[in-house]
């Protein structure tokens, strides 16, 4: 289905002639992702490609100190493969707050924040990032986690559905949605995946009885050679 939904036109023109002064609120933002989340689960393609464009227009916020986040960015990438939890979301909060705009961080700490079974603050984290850069695939694939522990299928396959359009790597994308959907314990996330699945017209398996335990971990994708962004659980 790609039905263009009326009020989408004019907001995005409203959105390509807003001067600075009229810059998207983190309200307005959220809005916006929410309603992707939704026309996304509708698979309306034209309706999540309008709105995509709608917050890439947005103005980005401007860094407090940009060094001082990157320095962090890396203390907390090097505390996460430590498995040091506590001593990242530290690090990625202090890079966050030194950067605003910096989306390796806000994705970061969304992530851990995720892992930290702090639902309600990871969604506004990846909501963050989204806002920043709404086809980040790992962003929308964190963000489904997030739903699928909270038991909102609805949303979990909206934003299932926008990982596999944004991914980099379409196959490998399939391949993470079809694990999730055959092993995966925790009822709303299999369920999401599985209907994804069939939303975009890939074949569904059988489903086999999940061996996995709620919200286990998906082994880390790794980027394409001489890529410089950093990724934890990404989808290429």
């Amino acid at each position: 289905m790609n039905a263009f939904h009326p009020w989408l036109a004019p907001l995005l023109a409203l959105a390509l002639l807003a001067s600075p002064a009229c810059a998207q609120t983190v309200e307005q933002s959220r809005y916006y992702i929410q309603q992707m989340i939704e026309l996304a689960a509708a698979h309306d393609e034209n309706g999540v490609t309008t709105l995509q464009r709608v917050l890439e227009q947005g103005p980005k916020p401007a860094p407090a100190d940009a060094d001082a986040a990157r320095a962090a960015l890396q203390r907390g990438l090097t505390a996460l493969e430590q498995n040091e939890l506590t001593a990242a979301l530290s690090a990625f909060q202090h890079a966050s707050r030194s950067d605003p705009g910096n989306v390796e961080a806000v994705n970061h700490l969304g992530l851990l924040y995720r892992k930290l079974n702090r639902l309600a603050e990871a969604e506004i984290a990846l909501q963050q990032a989204l806002a920043l850069e709404p086809s980040r695939a790992v962003a929308w694939f964190q963000l489904a986690q997030v739903y699928g522990l909270q038991n909102d299928s609805r949303r979990a396959v909206g934003a299932l559905s926008n990982t596999y359009r944004f991914a980099r790597n379409p196959m490998r994308a399939e391949e993470i949605l079809r694990n999730i959907a055959e092993n995966e314990a925790a009822d709303s996330l299999r369920n999401a995946a599985l209907e994804t699945l069939r939303l975009h017209g890939l074949p569904v398996q059988a489903v086999i009885v999940p061996p996995l335990s709620p919200n286990a971990e998906i082994a880390p994708l790794k980027a394409p050679a001489g890529s410089a962004r950093p990724t934890a659980r990404s989808v290429p």
